[in-house]
C-alpha cells in the first residue's frame, strides 16, 4: 500500500512538471506549439521520460483532435528515441492524426528537431508523401458533426502542404545522404510529395558533388527545370544528357535550364530543335537562344512570329528581343491580327521596345480608333523606354484620347520623372474646368505631380474632387498633418465610398484616436475597400474591451484582415498580444498573415524573453517555405524590430474595371489594392472604369473589389 502511494506521488510530480511546461506568459491558449528546430531538448531523467511518454500516448490515442496534438507536442518536447518512435508509430497507424492536417503540422515540426536520427526523418518522409485530405480531413472524430465549430479551421488542403514542405525542408536540412535520395525521389516520381521536394532541394541544395548522378535522359521535366533553378553547375551534365532525350517535355525543360546556367552547350541543341515541327521544341530553342543572347535569337524570334501556329509564343519573346524587323512584325500583329487578346498582347510588347518605331506604331489609328485598345495603346506609351514616347503622349492631348493620355503624362511623370510644361497647362486647365469629371482628373494629376496639396481639396462640394485628392495624396510620402486631415473628413463625410477612401489616412494607425472605436470596428466588419486599415487602427489601440472582437478578427477567413490585425498588435497595449500573434502562425497557411505575423512579433521587442515569441521566430527562421518569412525571422532573434525594410522606390497602377461587353461602370466602384508588401489601401473607380493608384512598391499587387454601394447623391442645405 505504502509503495502504491509512493508511486502514485511519483506520477503526480512527472505530471505537475510536464503541464508546468505547458504555462507560458503572454500566450491565449491552452494549447503550447513545438519547441522550435533550433532548441536542443533537455534530457529528462529515466523516470520522468517514462511517465511523460506513458502520457503522450495517451493523449496520442484520444478522440479529441487537441488532445492528440498535446500529445504530439509532449512527446517532442521529451525528445527520447522512445518518444520519437512513439511519433512515428502514430504517425503511421492512426487514421486520425493523418486526417488532422493541424497534426500533421504538429508531427512535422516536432520531428524537425531529431531530423538527424533515422527514425526521424522516416516520419517526415510519410509526411512528405502524404495525401492532401478530403472532406474527411476537415472533420474531426470527436465532437459531434452538428456543431458550428466541427469543421477545422482553416485550409486543410493547404495546410496539409504546408506540413509537406516543412517536413520536406527539415529534411533536406539534415544533409543526411539517404534523405536527400529520398527527396530527390519525390522531386523526380511526382505525387503530392513533388512540390514540396523541389522546394526543399532548391533551398537545400545537396553538398556531394556527384548526387545528381550522370545519365539524365530519364528524369522528369520538372526536375531538369528544378536543377536549372538551383543554379549548382554540377548538374550540368546531367541536364545536357536530358536535352537528348526523346522526351520533348523533358527536351525542352533542359534546354531552357542550360541556357540559364549559361551553358553555351544548348545553343548547338537549340538549333537542331528549333528546325523541327514541334511548336515546344522550338519555343524552348528560342527561350534559350534569348537566355544566351545568341546571334539567333533575333531570326528565331521573326521565325516564331511570322508563323500562326506560333505567333503569341513570339509575341511574348518579343518583349525582350528588339530590332526593326520584330518591330514591324509585332505592329501588324497588333493592328490587325483577328484575335484582339493576341493584339491586346502585341501592344503590350510594342511598350516593351525601346525602338522609337515601337512608340508610333502605338499612336497608329488602327489602335487609337479602338476605345478598348486606344486604351492598351497608351498605357503602354505611358511606360515605354523610347525616348519619344513622352512626346507622342503630348501630341494626344488636344485629341479625343486627351483624358488617356494625361493620364499617361502622370504615370510616365511619376515613373520616368517626364514632366512637359505643355503638358502642365493642359493639367491646369482640366483642374479649372467646370465639367466635374475633367475637374476631379486635373486635381488627380496636380496633387500626384506635386502642384498642389490634397488638404485644399477635401472639403470641396463635389464628392469626385475628394476622392480624387485623396488617391492622389499617396504619390508622396504621407505626413502625420496630412493622415490627421484625411481622418478629419472622414468623421464628417456622408458619401460612403469617399469615406472609404479617405480612409487612407489610416495607414499610420490613428494614434491620436480621430476616428471612434466603435466606427472602426463597424468598417472593418464591413468588408469594404477601407476595412482591412480599421482592423490595423483598431488592433492598435486594442485593450481588454476589444479583445473578443481582436480575436475575431485574426480568426477571420479573410487572410487579408487577419494580416492587418497581426500588424496592428504589433503596438498594442493588449497584455497577451505576443501570445495571440503566435497562435495566430502555428497553423497558418496564406504567406501574407505569416509575414504579418512575424513582423508584428519582430516590432514586440518588449516582450523579448517570452518563450511564445522565440519559439515561433526560431520555427519561422528554420522551417518556413517562404524565403521572406525566414530572412525577417532571423533579423528580429538578432534584434531587428523592423525586419522588412520599406522600399527605396514607388510605382503606380493604372487599373481598370468595366461592365460585361466592355462598358464603362457609369458610376463610382470602391475596392482595396492589396500591395506587395502586404498592406491593404482602399481606391476607387470613377464613372469610367479607371483608377490611378500611386506609391505602390515593386512587386505583384491584388485588387480586390468592395462590396456595391447605394449611389450618393448631394443635399443642398438651406
Amino acid at each position: 500500500m505504502r509503495r502504491s502511494a509512493v508511486r502514485l506521488a511519483l506520477f503526480a510530480l512527472a505530471t505537475s512538471f510536464a503541464i508546468a511546461a505547458d504555462a507560458q506568459p503572454g500566450r491565449s491558449s491552452t494549447t503550447k506549439r513545438p519547441t522550435s528546430p533550433a532548441t536542443a531538448p533537455t534530457g529528462p531523467t529515466n523516470l520522468r521520460a517514462h511517465v511523460g511518454t506513458d502520457n503522450a500516448a495517451r493523449l496520442l490515442r484520444s478522440t479529441d483532435p487537441d488532445e492528440r496534438i498535446r500529445g504530439i507536442q509532449r512527446a517532442a518536447s521529451i525528445g527520447t528515441p522512445e518518444a520519437i518512435a512513439l511519433l512515428v508509430e502514430s504517425l503511421e497507424r492512426s487514421p486520425q492524426i493523418k486526417a488532422d492536417t493541424r497534426a500533421l503540422l504538429e508531427m512535422a515540426r516536432g520531428l524537425a528537431r531529431f531530423a538527424d536520427q533515422e527514425r526521424a526523418r522516416t516520419g517526415l518522409l510519410a509526411i512528405v508523401g502524404t495525401g492532401s485530405p478530403g472532406l474527411a480531413g476537415r472533420l474531426p472524430t470527436t465532437r459531434p458533426s452538428s456543431t458550428a465549430d466541427s469543421l477545422e479551421e482553416g485550409d486543410p488542403i493547404a495546410r496539409a502542404e504546408l506540413a509537406r514542405e516543412v517536413a520536406a525542408i527539415a529534411l533536406a536540412r539534415s544533409g543526411g545522404d539517404r534523405a536527400l535520395e529520398a527527396l530527390y525521389g519525390a522531386a523526380r516520381g511526382g505525387g503530392s510529395g513533388q512540390t514540396a521536394a523541389i522546394l526543399a532541394l532548391a533551398k537545400h541544395p545537396p553538398r556531394d558533388p556527384g548526387f545528381f548522378g550522370s545519365a539524365g535522359a530519364s528524369m522528369p521535366a520538372a526536375v531538369a527545370r528544378l536543377l536549372g533553378q538551383l543554379g549548382d553547375l554540377r548538374a550540368l551534365d546531367v541536364i545536357h544528357a536530358a536535352a537528348r532525350s526523346t522526351d520533348v517535355g523533358v527536351r525542352c525543360a533542359a534546354l531552357v535550364s542550360l541556357a540559364e546556367l549559361g551553358d553555351l552547350r544548348a545553343v548547338p541543341l537549340a538549333r537542331a530543335a528549333i528546325a523541327e515541327s514541334d511548336v515546344r521544341l522550338r519555343a524552348a530553342s528560342g527561350e534559350a537562344f534569348i537566355l544566351l543572347s545568341a546571334p539567333e535569337r533575333f531570326k528565331a524570334t521573326a521565325a516564331i512570329l511570322a508563323d500562326d501556329a506560333t505567333t503569341a509564343i513570339g509575341i511574348e519573346m518579343a518583349e525582350r528581343v528588339f530590332n526593326p524587323e520584330i518591330t514591324k512584325l509585332v505592329a501588324a500583329r497588333a493592328w490587325s491580327h483577328p484575335d484582339r487578346e493576341l493584339r491586346a498582347a502585341a501592344v503590350r510588347a510594342l511598350g516593351r521596345s525601346p525602338d522609337p518605331e515601337a512608340a508610333k506604331a502605338l499612336v497608329a489609328p488602327q489602335l487609337l480608333g479602338d476605345p478598348e485598345l486606344a486604351y492598351h495603346a497608351i498605357l503602354a506609351l505611358a511606360r515605354s523606354p523610347a525616348p519619344n514616347a513622352g512626346a507622342l503622349i503630348g501630341s494626344l492631348l488636344p485629341t479625343r484620347s486627351a483624358t488617356l493620355a494625361v493620364r499617361a503624362y502622370v504615370v510616365r511623370a511619376l515613373v520616368r520623372g517626364e514632366r512637359a510644361g505643355s503638358s502642365d497647362d493642359v493639367v491646369l486647365r482640366l483642374a479649372r474646368s467646370r465639367s466635374e469629371a475633367d475637374r476631379a482628373l486635373g486635381t488627380f494629376a496636380r496633387v500626384a505631380l506635386g502642384d498642389a496639396d490634397a488638404e485644399d481639396f477635401l472639403d470641396d462640394k463635389d464628392a469626385r474632387i475628394r476622392r480624387a485628392a485623396a488617391m492622389a495624396s499617396m504619390a508622396r510620402p504621407a505626413s502625420r498633418s496630412l493622415q490627421r486631415a484625411l481622418l478629419a473628413r472622414l468623421t464628417k463625410e456622408e458619401d460612403p465610398i469617399t469615406r472609404q477612401v479617405l480612409a487612407i489616412g489610416l495607414y499610420g494607425g490613428d494614434p491620436d484616436g480621430t476616428v471612434k472605436t466603435s466606427t472602426l470596428v463597424d468598417r472593418a466588419e464591413s468588408a469594404g475597400g477601407d476595412a482591412p486599415l480599421a482592423a490595423l487602427a483598431l488592433a492598435r489601440r486594442a485593450d481588454e474591451t476589444t479583445s473578443r472582437k481582436i480575436g475575431q478578427l485574426l480568426g477571420s477567413k479573410d487572410a487579408v484582415l487577419r494580416a492587418h490585425t497581426a500588424r496592428g498588435l504589433a503596438v498594442a497595449n493588449l497584455p497577451d498580444a505576443t501570445g495571440r500573434l503566435a497562435d495566430l502562425y502555428t497553423y497558418e497557411t496564406d504567406v501574407g498573415v505569416r509575414r504579418a505575423a512575424v513582423a508584428a512579433l519582430a516590432a514586440r521587442a518588449q516582450d523579448a524573453k517570452a518563450p511564445a515569441r522565440r519559439e515561433t521566430l526560431e520555427i519561422a527562421a528554420e522551417l518556413d517555405p517562404d524565403g521572406p518569412v525566414r530572412q525577417a525571422a532571423r533579423r528580429a532573434l538578432a534584434g531587428a524590430t523592423t525586419p522588412f525594410a520599406e522600399p527605396a522606390v514607388h510605382e503606380i497602377a493604372w487599373l481598370r474595371i468595366t461592365r460585361d461587353g466592355g462598358q464603362p461602370p457609369g458610376e463610382a466602384f470602391a475596392g482595396s489594392v492589396v500591395r506587395s508588401d502586404g498592406l491593404a489601401v482602399p481606391i476607387v473607380f470613377d464613372e469610367e472604369g479607371f483608377a490611378l493608384v500611386p506609391g505602390l512598391p515593386p512587386g505583384e499587387a491584388r485588387l480586390v473589389l468592395a462590396p456595391r454601394l447605394p449611389a450618393y447623391k448631394e443635399t443642398k442645405k438651406p
